[in-house]
């Protein structure tokens, strides 16, 4: 059976554990359902039908239907991609733009796609299944913005910024995205954003990030950066 627990349209390559397309299909078809209703609502038998595959087909790939719909939300993470950006090996050559290719990955994620519905669904379906909140987060959530402190961490260990807390660092640009752009929609607050103003969002958070920890030329660590 089928075990993810990755990271964070499709979900980027390499990012984590390959499933077989008829994984995904049932992984996809479950995210379906419960945008249009709560687990309690909704049987194996429904997402065998939405996926086009038989009952025991899903039984075979997930052990219940709690595993599949909690596989099923992390599996939404990988979308984002954060490993594919800055494990590149220019990453630490160009800081700015690294940063702002991880703005830029935010964004779409959260903008262009089912992301904001499937946080606000997440946060519906924790009241039915508790432990539903807590695996999106750690198999989710957790890994992205990980990703992104470890790439802060890259940083100072290059001697490239100074930063004592890489984690409170990675999480305040972060915050600089997600709070303009994001925050109110997982609130149910309808906003449209223009591609104009969501790239002056992106270019602003980077400018504010490398204000408060400039760039250096590079002499090794200059002391800590580690998460805290």
């Amino acid at each position: 059976m089928v075990q993810i627990a990755h990271e964070g349209s499709q979900p980027a390559k390499g990012a984590g554990p390959q499933v077989t397309p008829t994984q995904e299909a049932i992984m996809a078809a479950t995210i379906r359902l419960l945008l249009r209703r709560s687990s309690d609502g909704i049987s194996m038998g429904d997402i065998a039908a939405e996926a086009g595959v038989s009952r025991r087909t899903v039984f075979n790939q997930f052990a219940s239907k709690e595993a599949l719909v909690e596989q099923s939300l992390a599996r939404v993470w990988t979308r984002i991609g954060i490993a594919e950006i800055t494990g590149t090996l220019d990453a630490t050559a160009d800081p700015r733009a690294t940063m702002t290719r991880i703005g830029r990955a935010i964004t779409a994620f959260w903008l262009e796609g089912d992301a904001i519905a499937i946080a606000r669904m997440a946060i519906r379906e924790s009241f039915i299944l508790p432990e539903i909140s807590l695996h999106y987060l750690d198999q989710g959530k957790r890994p992205v913005t990980q990703g992104i402190i470890r790439y802060v961490e890259t940083l100072v260990a290059a001697g490239r910024i100074q930063a004592d807390d890489a984690g409170l660092a990675a999480r305040q640009f972060i915050g600089l995205i997600n709070e303009p752009l994001v925050f109110l929609q997982i609130l149910g607050q309808p906003e449209t954003h223009p591609e104009a103003h969501i790239r002056k969002v992106v270019e602003e958070a980077v400018q504010i990030f490398f204000l408060r920890y400039p760039l250096q030329d590079g002499a090794g660590p200059p002391g800590g950066g580690r998460a805290r």
